[in-house]
């Protein structure tokens, strides 16, 4: 049975166990942030990252021909989808299960140990140990959580929903509303009363507010957009 690992982002990547049979395939991503609409989804987000973020980096080499490899998975092969459970990864998850045509193949999601730390502090023999726990998700999940990324594309994220792969669900629902109804932007200007530079913002920010799961540049650039 070939074997692949569905790595969320490069700093996974990097620490990932060499000893762990398989193909690795890197997802580099932020769905967090920006257009989701099935409409020319890739041009879509290549356009806004170029915007958005300055970026100068080859969007179709590092984002498009990855997703292709995952599309290019052989029937009967085993899948491990690494995501931690803040925001961040879980939509990106959710957008991948949802889009990728993986119904005849075995899939699974590896969690991490502790929910707040997601895989940042976990060594090569915690990923070993973290793999050998990884939980299958069956039929009636993958259309779960291909129903919660629609849901999301329509800011429509329902409370009741119940899941053993998604955890902390509300948590997560709660994240998803904040980024709109203004508390997200409360927390944030909560925060810049104690701290003088962006570093100390973003520290913070992280540790009161793991759930959210911002990296650097998705939390400057709603600093700008909040107060410009």
């Amino acid at each position: 049975m070939n074997i692949f690992h569905i790595l969320n982002g490069d700093c996974l990547a990097e620490k990932f166990s060499k000893n762990l049979e398989g193909e690795s395939i890197i997802w580099r991503e932020a769905l967090i942030d920006g257009p989701v609409s099935e409409d020319d989804f890739f041009e879509n987000r290549k356009k806004f990252i170029a915007e958005n973020y300055d970026s100068e980096s080859n969007y179709n080499e590092l984002v498009v021909k990855e997703f292709q490899k995952m599309q290019n998975i052989p029937e009967g092969s085993a899948v491990f989808f690494w995501f931690e459970d803040d925001l961040f990864c879980q939509l990106n998850f959710w957008f991948l299960i949802s889009s990728l045509n993986l119904h005849k193949t075995k899939i699974f999601r590896i969690f991490p140990k502790e929910t707040e730390k997601g895989f940042a502090e976990s060594e090569e023999n915690d990923l070993l140990e973290l793999f050998h726990s990884a939980k299958e998700i069956n039929d009636k999940e993958r259309k779960l959580i291909s129903n919660l990324w629609a849901d999301f594309q329509q800011n429509n994220l329902s409370k009741e929903t119940s899941s053993e792969i998604v955890r902390n669900f509300e948590e997560l629902i709660v994240a998803s509303e904040n980024r709109f109804n203004g508390a997200l932007e409360s927390q944030i200007i909560d925060i810049q009363k104690n701290a003088e530079t962006f570093e100390e913002v973003f520290t913070i920010f992280n540790q009161k507010y793991p759930v959210y799961g911002f990296g650097d540049l998705q939390l400057k650039r709603l600093m700008n957009q909040f107060f410009g």
